[in-house]
Parts: structure tokens; C-alpha cells; sequence
């Protein structure tokens, strides 16, 4: 998108928002402010502001998101990131709109799907992730289980009357089914991020500083959970997924993969039901959410197909030894 001033006479009916929230910063009053949208985002439209000569990125909450996204809780867990060096500073936060105000991170590029097969850019979101887990001074407001947010979306896209897969009830059964298996386990609660896309990773090619964005759907949960998100919505291999379970923990656990590919499946579920929720209501319109579906669906069918499957829900509830 072209950049503009704030001065420009002729505004389009789409800017709105971010001019509200540029005349109600009382800091930038007065100064020379350019604007512009950033292209990529699939759940909120998001923009870059340049005051005089520092920059910001400004998220505008998307349309229909305050359904299931409680921008509180997303602030606190934006302030952790902050607090351990791994996100962006949050610099102004509106609790009445949950707009975000974050420094813009010069020279930062996000990640690509193929970039998490480079060995050090691997280790690093580990680590990443890690430090955001093992955060302790603050917590999130919001503790959920994977279930309660799997079944909160499933509900909401069949509330919207989005469109619901033949396979539905299939569906319903395997994730009660492995809720049944992980609960029996117990979680461990940690602060969680639960939205891995790869360009929710900022990446500084000459200094090799990686961080995280995109709090927006942050609880207290599983740190295996997060493992899964990443592996799923990075298209690991069996392999990634191990020496993932033996770098975090420090050595491989059977029982940890078998928990971890439970979840790989649950999150198909979870973020199919969110692409038609999204594409019931999202006021991004640059994004086909029915292929992002597809997507998801096309890797649940390979999932659930796998005949390790009831092993590792029996191993996972304590039924079974190996």
C-alpha cells in the first residue's frame, strides 16, 4: 500500500481506524506521520506508522476477533515477550479497542516454511519458546485447556453456520478422545503462545536475533501443546519432531512424542474450525481462509490414518508400557 500523510485531504473509508488511533496518541500531536498498511496478516489488519523518523507497528483488532480473542490477555502475554527479549517493546495499549502499539523492528524479516529446516534458525525458536514458558513474574488471565479451545471454535463456526466437513463427527470423537487421554495425564500449566505460523517469527539475517509476535491467542497451557502448533504449522518431519522433544527436555521421551503427535491432531481440528469461523467474519480480505482449511483438513486425514494412533493414546493415558 502506498504510503500516506495525515494531512492527505482524501481518506478512504478503510483507514478510519488507524487515523483514530494516530489522533489519540497525545505524543505524536503536532508531528510529521506517515502511514501504511502491512500486507500479511490474517487475522488483524496491521500497519506500519512513521513518526518523524521512528517507526511503529500498530495492530487494529479484526472484525468478529473479540469472539475469541480477549486482547487483555494478549497484552500480558505481549509484556512477557517484551520483559524476556524475544517479542517486540510494546510502546501504547488501548484497553477499551485492544489496539497494540509495538516498536517497529527494523531490518527484521519474517520466516518462511523452509527456513525451519535451516539447523540454527531450528534451535533457536526452541529456545525462543522456551524462555516465554519459563517465564515466572507474571501470568496470563486466561488457563485453557487445548480442549476447551478446540470445542469453543468448533461451536462458534457451527453458531456462524460456516461450512462443517463430512467428517465431522469423526472429528468431535478424536478430540474428546485424546482430551480423555492427555487429562487422565494431567498439564502442566506454562505460559503458551498456540499460533506458530512461521511469519509470527521475526528473523534479523546480520545479527541472527530471532523474535516472536502475535500473543493474540496465549493461555496458560501445555508446553507440549506449543511443540505441536510449531510442528504442525511447519510441516515437520518425524525426525524435527524428536530432536525437538530431545533439545527442549534434553533427551527424547517416547511418551512426550506420543503426546506431542496427539496434539498435532488436535490442532488440525482446532485451526480448520477457525479458518471457516474467519472466513464467516474476518474483515481481512486479502486471505483465502477456505485453502488454509483445505490445508488443514488434508493433514488430519493423513494424521488420524496413522496405525499408531490408538497406541499413542493408550500409551499417553497410562494404558500401555513399551
Amino acid at each position: 500500500m502506498t504510503e500516506k500523510r495525515v494531512e492527505d485531504i482524501k481518506v478512504e473509508q478503510n483507514e478510519k481506524d488507524i487515523l483514530d488511533v494516530i489522533y489519540r496518541i497525545i505524543a505524536w500531536k503536532g508531528k510529521d506521520i506517515k502511514y501504511e498498511r502491512v500486507i500479511g496478516g490474517i487475522t488483524n489488519p496491521n500497519w506500519k506508522v512513521t513518526v518523524e523518523y521512528k517507526s511503529y507497528f500498530v495492530k487494529i483488532p479484526g472484525k468478529g476477533t473479540e469472539s475469541f480473542i480477549d486482547r487483555n490477555n494478549a497484552h500480558t502475554a505481549n509484556l512477557i515477550a517484551a520483559n524476556e527479549n524475544i517479542g517486540p517493546a510494546v510502546c501504547y495499549f488501548f484497553e477499551d479497542t485492544g489496539v497494540e502499539v509495538f516498536e517497529w523492528l527494523e531490518g527484521y524479516r519474517t520466516l518462511n516454511f523452509g527456513d525451519v529446516l535451516n539447523k540454527d534458525i531450528f534451535y533457536k525458536i526452541i529456545d525462543t519458546i522456551k524462555k516465554f514458558h519459563q517465564h515466572k513474574e507474571m501470568k496470563l488471565s486466561f488457563t485453557k485447556t487445548p480442549f476447551e479451545q478446540t470445542f469453543e471454535m468448533l461451536k462458534l463456526a457451527q453458531d456462524l453456520k460456516g461450512y462443517m466437513p463430512p467428517e465431522i463427527d469423526r472429528m468431535e470423537w478424536l478430540a474428546h478422545k485424546i482430551e480423555e487421554s492427555i487429562m487422565t495425564a494431567g498439564i502442566d500449566y506454562v505460559p503458551c503462545h498456540n499460533d506458530h505460523w512461521s511469519a509470527n517469527y521475526l528473523y534479523d539475517e546480520e545479527t541472527g536475533d530471532l523474535r516472536l509476535t502475535d500473543f493474540e491467542y496465549a493461555t496458560m497451557s501445555d508446553a507440549c501443546l506449543d511443540a505441536a502448533d510449531i510442528s504442525g504449522t511447519n510441516y515437520f518431519h518425524e525426525a524435527m519432531d524428536k530432536e525437538w522433544i530431545r533439545y527442549y527436555y534434553g533427551e527424547y521421551d517416547e511418551l512426550l512424542f506420543a503426546r506431542m503427535k496427539l496434539y498435532k491432531m488436535l490442532l488440525e481440528i482446532r485451526w480448520s474450525m477457525w479458518s471457516i469461523v474467519q472466513a464467516q467474519q474476518s474483515s481481512v480480505q486479502d486471505y483465502d481462509y477456505y485453502e488454509w482449511f483445505g490445508t488443514k483438513m488434508t493433514r488430519l486425514r493423513q494424521f488420524w490414518n496413522d496405525s499408531r494412533l490408538d497406541y499413542w493414546l493408550k500409551l499417553v493415558k497410562g494404558e500401555c508400557t513399551f
